[in-house]
């Protein structure tokens, strides 16, 4: 069994929207080279069957996508892009023809005024979801109730989808409904991301650095999905071989830390994620 469950690769810090619940990170913006990411995928390889095209960002505005999948191709490793959806129709062709493709999250709380954006998403993903998994998550509840815009949301799925009445019903009072083959939606709680200057503090378990790790955009190694602005910065996987960045003692002390419900990094102790897994 591989160490990582999956390996978080940020392709892109820069995104086409401005959702208010997904914070601009302050980073230099830019879009990962085909050599830094080769680079990565030969690194982790070892330690991974997963990859996850996500931290910040929209990956699929990335030029380089197509010859990314590639790659993951190449070494047999399996793909999972999460995305606000708004350039599905535009790389279809891309994401059609590639086996490495698992799993699409698209993010249909994103806040954007296309009038033909569930059109276009949901033409794509039925396309799709007769080999990759389809993950329509809403993310942006509160106590798990609906609220008017997310309501509007699942009530296009409806209109898109042939749903029974039972579905239906599912869809309204349940978070985790599998509406058809291969496609889902998954509801859940709108979450804050980590802030250094929060006035939370708490221990607890987390699966960063256990089962999984994240890499930024300029290859700073990060222990999980939510440290978006590098704050704990393990070291970087372009000039630091990936197994000193493991067997540092800043990385060791994170991981047996959190196997003791403990947090070592004041980051770590700021974020309220953790607190879902109690």
């Amino acid at each position: 069994m591989k160490k990582f469950k999956k390996v978080y690769i940020e392709i892109t810090n820069i995104c086409n929207l401005n959702c208010s619940f997904c914070n601009n990170n302050k980073r230099e913006k830019k879009f990962m080279n085909v050599s830094d990411f080769s680079h990565i995928i030969d690194a982790v390889k070892s330690y991974t069957d997963y990859i996850y095209l996500h931290v910040k960002g929209e990956p699929l505005l990335n030029p380089n996508l197509d010859i990314f999948l590639d790659i993951c191709d190449n070494n047999n490793l399996f793909v999972n892009i999460t995305t606000n959806g708004t350039l599905l129709k535009k790389n279809f062709s891309i994401l059609n023809r590639h086996k490495c493709l698992r799993q699409i999250n698209v993010s249909l709380h994103s806040e954007n005024d296309d009038d033909n954006y569930f059109d276009d998403v949901f033409e794509v993903c039925k396309l799709l979801s007769d080999r990759v998994y389809i993950s329509y998550r809403l993310w942006t509840l509160k106590d798990y109730l609906l609220d008017k815009k997310s309501t509007g949301v699942v009530e296009e799925i409806i209109s898109s989808y042939d749903l029974s009445a039972e579905i239906v019903d599912k869809l309204y009072n349940d978070n985790q409904i599998k509406i058809c083959e291969n496609t889902y939606v998954n509801k859940d709680n709108i979450f804050e991301w980590p802030n250094i200057n929060s006035k939370h503090e708490s221990n607890g378990y987390c699966h960063g650095t256990i089962d999984h790790i994240g890499i930024l955009v300029d290859g700073t190694v990060v222990p999980c999905c939510l440290d978006g602005e590098g704050v704990v910065n393990l070291g970087n996987i372009l000039s630091t071989s990936f197994v000193d960045i493991l067997n540092s003692d800043r990385f060791i002390s994170i991981r047996d830390s959190f196997k003791n419900n403990l947090c070592s990094e004041e980051l770590c102790k700021k974020c309220k994620f953790k607190d879902r897994f109690k």
